[in-house]
């Protein structure tokens, strides 16, 4: 797969919100290494590399570690459309959390694990919505048709929740925003003013920093870092290539993501400043990773 197509897949297919959870070193990622997309685990060195899905015919994406590293909850197409489900996080007892008619994807679970946020498209676009861990007292967080709202992604407190839109009132673009956790007080964080913006923001562990993916130095889609209220931006990869869905280690010492810098989609790992000479490739490919286990 070239890089042009693995950015449009990983684009298209998994913009999803992967968050980290846990107190292990495992990460969890999607990969279509057999066919169909599925979810793996493997240890952060990219060894025992493990399936825990095998769907065929159909696809799972985006997973998401619960807080204590038991379940891995995930986007699946296995019941026709696109549904969150979660399973334990050996891949066994596999259940559906959402029914709606419409796509449920990019699910990011609550700090103490109770409540699980996600994105739906079945209310006038997509909107970020709010449930139970066992799929129960469903609320919708956002209500606005122009623009959408995705990938949200819980602050440490869970008083706040991160995420992306294109709101025609802030610029157009694709800009970061937060909110608290009960869609109230939704406040902009970025404001690019080119056609690709910014993305994909994921919640330090500590609470301070959010880091996300952005173009906006038309060099291709790197990762950056940023202060809580979005101040002090700074650039963090540097590779002319495709660079998705950053997601933190649970000490927040680390962020996996994934790069075609290598020509594929493979999972790479590095240390929070960027530190280029801490950068490795797990050596598997994928996407849509998530520390935690």
């Amino acid at each position: 797969m070239n890089k042009v197509l693995t950015g449009v897949v990983a684009l298209a297919l998994f913009a999803a919100g992967c968050s980290g959870g846990g107190s292990g070193d495992r990460i969890a990622f999607t990969s279509d290494r057999n066919g169909d997309y599925e979810i793996f685990v493997m240890n952060a060195d990219g060894t025992d590399v493990r399936q825990l899905t095998n769907n065929y015919g159909t696809n799972d994406w985006c997973p998401s570690w619960s807080p204590d590293g038991g379940r891995i909850a995930f986007g699946s197409g296995r019941d026709g459309g696109s549904k969150i489900f979660v399973m334990n996080a050996d891949g066994t007892n596999v259940h559906r959390l959402t029914n709606s008619d419409y796509r449920d994807s990019e699910p990011s679970w609550s700090p103490d694990g109770g409540r699980i946020v996600f994105t739906s498209h079945r209310d006038d676009g997509d909107q970020i919505f709010a449930m139970n861990a066992d799929g129960t007292d469903v609320r919708q967080l956002t209500d606005d048709d122009a623009g959408g709202f995705k990938m949200p992604s819980w602050s440490p407190d869970g008083k706040r929740i991160v995420f992306w839109t294109a709101r025609p009132h802030w610029n157009g673009y694709r800009d970061i925003g937060v909110m608290n956790a009960d869609g109230t007080d939704v406040r902009q964080l970025t404001d690019d003013d080119d056609i690709g913006g910014s993305q994909m923001p994921s919640w330090s562990p500590d609470g301070k920093r959010i880091v996300f993916t952005s173009n906006r130095d038309y060099r291709g889609w790197e990762i950056y870092l940023m202060n809580a209220d979005g101040t002090e931006a700074h650039q963090l990869t540097d590779d002319t290539d495709f660079e998705f869905h950053p997601s933190w280690s649970p000490d927040g010492d680390r962020i996996v993501f994934e790069s075609t810098r290598d020509g594929d989609s493979e999972i790479f790992v590095m240390n929070a400043d960027g530190s280029v000479n801490n950068t490795y490739s797990t050596g598997q490919q994928g996407s849509c990773p998530s520390f935690g286990g």
